[in-house]
């Protein structure tokens, strides 16, 4: 069982695609000084994050070319996706069947309130009258509409790069539905 400030962290430097320090991680987090110090130096030590040293900062990133921290945040996600609760869950539930996308991400409004307009879902495969299709047929049994963002894999790596602010939005607070070991092969794609 991964403590729940690892976590916090892991998830958090997973996330940002910039390297960042421990003071902020600590005032993002809410997670004291003290803390974060122990469990980045832990976390450094089992080589799951990596540090470098600017001036008198130490900036700190998830360690994308170690298995054992690819897995790790690959569970993180998982337990993201296993608590979903409520309207995020019923309609993730239905959503994560598609079979014809290699990553799915829920995102937007549906997770954070009880009151939503649609539901907000990034799709990354070729297949877009597949998903367009897709999206409709769901919505026709669901309260609210899917509005579906579909890209391929190649340009959304592109997107990341390129700094697009709804696309890095996603990244931070969006939920994956499928295709977790896919997202964290993009994020290092990303920051190559």
């Amino acid at each position: 069982m991964i403590p729940k400030n690892t976590k916090k962290i892991l998830l958090y430097l997973l996330r940002n695609l910039e390297i960042i320090n421990m003071n902020q991680i600590s005032k993002t987090l809410n997670i004291s000084v003290g803390s974060a110090f122990k469990i980045l130096k832990r976390l450094e030590e089992e080589k799951i994050v990596l540090s470098k040293k600017l001036g008198n900062a130490t900036f700190y990133q998830v360690n994308l070319d170690n298995d054992e921290a690819l897995k790790v945040c690959e569970l993180l996600l998982l337990e993201e996706k296993r608590n979903l609760k409520g309207y995020p869950k019923i309609y993730s539930d239905e959503i994560k069947n598609f079979e014809n996308a290699e990553l799915i991400v829920i995102f937007g409004s549906i997770l954070n309130n009880r009151e939503f307009n649609d539901v907000d879902v990034l799709f990354i495969t070729n297949r877009i009258k597949e998903v367009s299709s897709f999206c409709l047929h769901v919505s026709k049994i669901r309260m609210k509409p899917i509005v579906p963002l579909i890209l391929n894999r190649g340009d959304f790596i592109r997107e990341i790069k390129n700094k697009k602010e709804a696309i890095l939005h996603i990244l931070k607070t969006g939920i994956i539905l499928k295709g977790e070991s896919v997202f964290l092969k993009v994020i290092k794609d990303a920051k190559s």
